[in-house]
């Protein structure tokens, strides 16, 4: 359909290419050059795109005003955001606090709480999509797909899976996302930044897929096993908070029908 193509056309915008002809639009999308244009007049009439000269397109201002409104009405950011504010007070200084949602075959962070004292690069920046299988943020978002989503996921994905450790085939790689899941919380250490321990729990929704993921990322030094016992505690506690709170606004869900 003419409007799959032209949605096709913002997913064209990267950081490694963010200027586009139509001329480089058309032969990637593999459509005429009067289509690409059509296209890119279209997404330019609602502010998706925007001319940058000479030919050339750029993504438009319209995103910064859906970014405004995300921000200001999203429910699972609104309901995190105080929880976060709360629980980085519990972790050693230099912690972060990260809440991220899924995102295709990867993970965004939508949300970051910096806790006192000097911090290091954190990879998770927000609207920085993220590999699914390193990781705790990312990995228990992974462990709470629905089977069938995880099947297309492991067909997609079988040497990056391998690669991540996560298993070498689809009964070791299942294997492992059930024993996530059993915890009900993932931890990893220095698998996406080095000297850094992942912590993290899942955001659920109704149907009891992970539609994100609460997360503290410590320094290695500051945190032992006992720390990191209580950090978990903490945050399986706080995302089941948010879970059940996102479920009770939900309407198709039985508990916002019983508060109807």
């Amino acid at each position: 359909m003419a409007t799959d193509r032209a949605l096709g056309v913002l997913g064209l915008f990267s950081l490694e290419k963010p200027i586009w002809t139509a001329e480089e639009v058309a032969a990637r999308l593999e459509v005429s050059i009067s289509s690409a244009y059509r296209y890119l007049s279209n997404l330019m009439e609602i502010g998706l795109v925007a001319p940058a000269g000479a030919g050339r397109y750029v993504l438009g201002p319209a995103i910064i005003q859906l970014d405004r409104q995300i921000q200001l009405t999203d429910p699972m950011l609104q309901l995190a955001r105080p929880v976060m504010e709360e629980l980085i007070g519990f972790a050693p200084a230099g912690s972060v606090m990260l809440l991220c949602r899924a995102f295709a075959d990867s993970v965004l962070c939508v949300h970051q709480v910096l806790g006192p004292g000097p911090q290091s690069v954190v990879s998770y920046e927000r609207g920085r999509p993220m590999p699914m299988f390193r990781g705790a943020t990312s990995r228990i978002i992974l462990a709470y797909q629905q089977t069938r989503t995880l099947q297309a996921i492991y067909h997609k994905h079988a040497d990056e899976i391998r690669s991540a450790g996560l298993g070498d085939d689809w009964a070791t790689f299942r294997q492992a996302l059930s024993q996530l899941r059993r915890a009900g919380h993932a931890v990893s250490h220095g698998q996406i930044d080095r000297g850094r321990v992942g912590l993290a729990a899942p955001v659920l929704s109704e149907d009891g897929r992970a539609i994100g993921s609460l997360s503290y990322v410590v320094s290695e030094s500051a945190i032992d096993a006992r720390g990191i016992t209580r950090l978990t505690h903490l945050l399986a506690a706080a995302a089941n908070e948010i879970s059940v709170a996102l479920q009770s606004q939900d309407p198709t869900s039985d508990a916002g029908q019983r508060q109807a």
